[in-house]
């Protein structure tokens, strides 16, 4: 019997020298011989009753760059690889906590549970039971060249792990990347016509583009840098950046959230034991931008006290140092109190709370007292007196004492290397979700304060 010169797939026409899409020249693939490669492409040819021969083959229009070697499993049928793939709805991630009727997945189960972080790593062990989800047909494709480090040659080290990507071991990395699986991430849609015929093009597991998305973040490394390591082009790495990094600022929201006075009470922290009605810890920190071109954005974003154009954000503390709140980025020339007035954390604030600032916000006093919030701030030194009483001094030392851990979550935030630097015009539309994704992070860490 001569050997055939058709694709197999059904309801595929495709012969070999057929004209394809974008032009290209149809070539045929042959069926794999044996394992999970096989298996993936007979589930993909879904002819009933069908029986595969050695000369059994899969034409080019079915893989993303029409090279059957470059992917594990061809498309399901030739009509749905004509159509490009929509973009889906992504689900808000769920979340369970002690003052929440919503159901939410954890990240380790086991391990020391912080009160306020609903999703607590910490005490991440090689033991640790994960909330596992079933692995997702993408998941199963490989690429050509692989890159020059993946997940896997970290996931032993806890302190690489910590190192590449922030978060404290490997089973918080898997059940984060889990979440966001469940919340639509195999779902996204990266690739364009152009992506597909580009010859730097190769497709990485989607728990590699999480990898990647968080060495970014953690590491600051530019476009060029992760097209080197991860053996694609610096287009698709942008693109595999800012669908991941929309995607993780849509489900971290669940952790970054305001606790009842009542519930933080539970535990409170001995610095914080003069101080057990705050509900709230607050500090403004900013990131540098790239100059922008305009005049009056100029103008915005120029801020006096770093000598910098920057962006700006109100932080939210609890008592055991949980990012509770975080505004959306200002220019840098706005005041941390014209941020506070306008971010609607007043409005989430609550009669017999209590917010801890330092002397650059005690212009929001009268705002806190028409709420019943009280306001505890260091004593400012009077025109009419050259030092602090005895009860003064105290007072500031109790406060300096519990406003410590806010400056360490700030350092805990920064500590992802991608707000170190100057951040790029070009990423100034993904800057709130930048800054949020980082920030709401920190809060899968150890808890600061026990």
């Amino acid at each position: 019997m001569g050997k055939p010169n058709y694709c197999a797939i059904k309801d595929c026409h495709n012969k070999s020298g057929d004209k394809g899409r974008f032009g290209r020249t149809i070539k045929l693939h042959k069926l794999p011989k044996e394992g999970i490669v096989r298996s993936a492409w007979l589930r993909a040819i879904s002819r009933k009753d069908f029986k595969p021969s050695t000369y059994t083959s899969v034409c080019s229009d079915h893989f993303p760059r029409g090279e059957g070697q470059s992917i594990l499993q061809p498309s399901i049928s030739h009509s749905e690889s004509d159509q490009p793939k929509p973009c889906c709805s992504i689900d808000v991630i769920e979340q369970t906590h002690s003052y929440s009727k919503t159901p939410m997945r954890t990240l380790c189960e086991s391990g020391t549970e912080s009160e306020n972080v609903p999703l607590s790593t910490a005490s991440c062990t090689k033991n640790d039971k994960i909330t596992q989800t079933n692995t997702p047909p993408a998941e199963l494709s490989v690429q050509v060249t692989r890159p020059e480090i993946i997940i896997d040659d970290i996931a032993s080290s806890d302190e690489e792990v910590l190192f590449y990507t922030g978060l404290p071991c490997y089973q918080a990395f898997k059940a984060l990347f889990d979440t966001l699986i469940a919340a639509g991430a195999d779902r996204m849609n990266v690739d364009d016509e152009i992506m597909m015929q580009e010859k730097s093009y190769r497709k990485l597991r989607l728990i590699d583009e999480f990898f990647m998305v968080m060495m970014r973040l953690r590491l600051g490394l530019l476009l060029n840098d992760l097209q080197y390591r991860f053996k694609i082009s610096t287009g698709r790495v942008s693109r595999i950046f800012n669908s991941w990094i929309s995607l993780m600022a849509t489900c971290l929201k669940s952790i970054v959230f305001l606790p009842p006075l009542q519930t933080l009470q539970q535990k409170v922290p001995d610095c914080f034991k003069n101080f057990s009605d705050t509900r709230i810890v607050l500090d403004c920190t900013e990131i540098f931008i790239e100059t922008p071109s305009a005049l009056e954005n100029k103008s915005l974003t120029y801020s006096s006290y770093k000598s910098h154009n920057t962006f700006k954000s109100l932080v939210g503390v609890s008592m055991t140092g949980a990012v509770v709140f975080l505004s959306n980025l200002w220019g840098g020339s706005a005041s941390d109190v014209h941020i506070t007035r306008n971010c609607g954390l007043l409005e989430l604030l609550e009669e017999g709370d209590a917010v801890m600032v330092d002397k650059g916000f005690i212009h929001i006093q009268s705002d806190l007292k028409k709420k019943g919030v009280k306001l505890y701030c260091p004593p400012f030194m009077s025109a009419k007196r050259n030092q602090f009483s005895k009860s003064e001094v105290e007072c500031t030392r109790r406060i300096a004492s519990a406003r410590i851990h806010v400056e360490r979550k700030m350092e805990q935030i920064k500590n992802f290397r991608i707000l170190q630097g100057i951040l790029p015009i070009s990423l100034s539309s993904k800057a709130d979700a930048i800054f949020f994704v980082c920030s709401a992070l920190t809060n899968l860490l150890p808890p600061l304060v026990k």
